[in-house]
């Protein structure tokens, strides 16, 4: 009797551990926090300077709220040419880039800076490096680069959200706002065959859910500020773009 005393007594203890432990197991996982003042940023990463964030966990570089040249000037002062560097994620001197004394890798221009370029080494519409191309798939869940050729140097904002010319939003005449789409990413092919992923995540101050209404004065000084992120992928021709 003392021994079945002591068997059931053990069975009790062993059911009451498993089931503490079931109750830790259905715990709520911690929801994702963000970089303070941001909507979209990861509150993990780290600084490295000015609008610049890393997250380690990750490898990707985060572009927050950088001004535009000229930011809150009129439209025909406002939209001049800004050249970033992925890998020193620096901006790029733009008389520097245009003479070819200085490396670049992403370029804005046109209304809002809304047009992206890359530093082509063949004509647009040939085969070559430096090219860019817009895939219809969410940054995270772009896991790698295809492997046909690129023959794409810009990518201008599309002026209809059905338009047939992929880009990564629309310009909406009806309110002159930008929309960025929710599910693109564009994919660099670096001259030295690097292949980097980026999302232009918006082009307002603070990526707003709903653009600013372009009526409103202060509008002018909501855009452009640039607000991207970007994952390099260090080893020359691979196409594992992985970032989760």
């Amino acid at each position: 009797m003392a021994i079945r005393r002591l068997t059931n007594s053990l069975l009790a203890l062993t059911l009451l551990f498993f089931c503490a432990c079931g109750k830790d197991d259905d715990t709520v996982p911690t929801a994702e926090t963000y970089l303070e003042g941001t909507n979209w940023v990861p509150g993990r990463v780290k600084k490295l300077e000015e609008h610049i964030y890393l997250d380690e966990t990750y490898h990707v570089v985060y572009v927050v709220n950088y001004p535009a040249p000229d930011v809150g000037h009129s439209a025909s002062e406002g939209h001049r040419a800004w050249y970033f560097n992925f890998d020193t994620h620096k901006v790029v001197d733009s008389a520097a880039a245009v003479d070819g004394l200085a490396t670049w890798h992403i370029m804005f221009n046109s209304i809002y800076n809304s047009q992206i370029n890359a530093d082509a080494a063949t004509a647009e519409g040939k085969n070559g490096v430096g090219k860019i191309r817009v895939i219809r798939t969410a940054f995270d869940e772009l896991s790698a680069a295809p492997a046909d050729s690129m023959i794409r140097n810009s990518v201008p904002i599309s002026f209809d959200m059905n338009d047939i010319i992929d880009s990564w939003g629309y310009y909406q005449f009806s309110n002159h706002s930008l929309v960025p789409y929710k599910d693109r990413s564009l994919i660099f092919l670096l001259k030295d065959r690097r292949y980097v992923k980026v999302e232009l995540v918006n082009l307002y101050k603070d990526n707003p859910a709903t653009a600013p209404d372009y009526q409103d004065p202060n509008t002018k000084n909501l855009a452009p500020y640039f607000n991207f992120r970007y994952y390099v992928q260090g080893t020359a021709g691979s196409l594992d773009l992985k970032t989760k």
